[in-house]
Formats: C-alpha cells, sequence, structure tokens
C-alpha cells in the first residue's frame, strides 16, 4: 500500500515546481510570433504561479513570487520590479484558496485566475509607465492577457490530469 500524499516528503513536487517556473520563464522569453504579428505567448509564469500557489501554496511563498517576477523582467528585458510588483500584489489579492469551495472544480479556479490577471496587467501597466516616464503601449499587455486567460484551462487541466487521483486543486 502507497503511504498517503500528506505523510510522503513533498520534494519531488517541489523540484517539479521549480522545473515548471523555469520553464514558463524560459518559453516566456522565446514568445511566438506568427507572420512578424503580435506576440502570442501568454504569461506562462503568472499561470504557473497560479496553479502552484493554489495545488501547494507552501511551495510559493511571496519571496519566490518577486524572484520569477525578477527573473521575468530580467528575461523579457523590462524595467526591473514591474513584474514581481504586479504578480506580489495580485497574488496577494487573490490566493484565498478557501472560495473555490470542497470540489475546487476548474470554473471556478480559471474565474480566481481571470481575477488575478485583471489585478496584475494593470499594476505591471501602471508600474511600467511610471518607470518610463510615459504611457507603456497597451496593446501587447491586452493580447498577452486575453491568451493567458483563453490558455489557462487548457494548462491548469494538464496539472489536473497529472493530479486526478489526487484531488484537482485541493492538496
Amino acid at each position: 500500500m502507497r503511504p498517503s500524499m500528506e505523510s510522503r516528503p513533498p520534494y519531488g513536487l517541489m523540484i517539479w515546481a521549480v522545473i515548471s517556473l523555469m520553464l514558463s520563464l524560459a518559453f516566456y522569453a522565446a514568445p511566438l510570433r506568427i507572420a512578424g504579428g503580435p506576440d502570442l505567448m501568454p504569461m506562462l509564469p503568472l499561470i504557473a504561479l497560479f496553479i502552484w500557489s493554489t495545488i501547494r501554496p507552501r511551495f510559493i511563498p511571496p519571496v519566490v513570487i518577486f524572484i520569477v517576477g525578477i527573473l521575468q523582467d530580467v528575461l523579457s528585458g523590462g524595467v526591473m520590479g514591474v513584474w514581481a510588483l504586479a504578480y506580489l500584489t495580485a497574488m496577494t489579492i487573490t490566493r484565498n484558496r478557501d472560495e473555490d469551495g470542497p470540489t475546487r472544480e476548474i470554473g471556478p479556479v480559471w474565474i480566481r485566475f481571470l481575477v488575478t490577471l485583471v489585478i496584475a496587467v494593470p499594476v505591471a501597466w501602471a508600474a511600467g509607465s511610471f518607470a518610463i516616464g510615459q504611457m507603456a503601449p497597451v496593446r501587447p499587455l491586452l493580447i498577452e492577457s486575453v491568451a493567458s486567460g483563453l490558455m489557462f484551462p487548457l494548462i491548469a487541466l494538464l496539472f489536473v490530469r497529472r493530479r486526478n487521483l489526487r484531488g484537482a486543486f485541493g492538496s
């Protein structure tokens, strides 16, 4: 008989969390362009942070959110601290796990992710605009936001499918 999830050490999951966060940053830094058009890459680091903070919140303390935001700024060539501030603000406001209910269905989790996205993007835009001293372009952030909102259920279902015997988004 296998030991329960709670009695097993979480080292394997911690390593997977770190790997998935690093992969999300790497894929985000290599945007997908179709025929010279806009970037179509969703905000994979935010999606990964959100999913991990829903599945295992103790793996994603504020310092991890800050580091992922700073790394995203470095890899994307943006103003330092913009995404760290945006992610910390959004995750702090929307981190309450109990509002998804006992089943933790994908619908309420998706809605909470959309709320997180609606908070993170304006904070990043405002911080970026303030840092550069002029209004930052809105269109790229809107495209990334729409791509992120549409891709979240697909990415989240991959996590749920991997954890289907362990209770979807519950820990």
